[in-house]
């Protein structure tokens, strides 16, 4: 599995959950991206083509499915 292309990161404490939220470039579905937290309680995904992006996540890893490659997806997740 290939790493996704983060093209911009911002991390900051949302309450008592740390955030981190980024723009990425997904060249094919399995891509990945460790998003720096231990583990993610939630997350989202979203396109401004309205394309089908599928998250899983283990740990602090993120797993994209898509049926291809994806520019400038909007992703979120939350945890510790």
């Amino acid at each position: 599995m290939a790493a996704v292309t983060v093209d911009r990161k911002r991390s900051y404490v949302q309450g008592n959950k740390r955030v981190v939220s980024a723009q990425v470039d997904i060249a094919a579905t399995g891509d990945t991206w460790v998003t720096g937290l231990k583990f993610i309680e939630s997350a989202n995904a979203n396109d401004s083509t309205n394309a089908a992006v599928g998250l899983t996540k283990s740990g602090g890893t993120l797993t994209f499915v898509t049926a291809g490659a994806i520019t400038n997806v909007l992703v979120r997740a939350e945890g510790s």
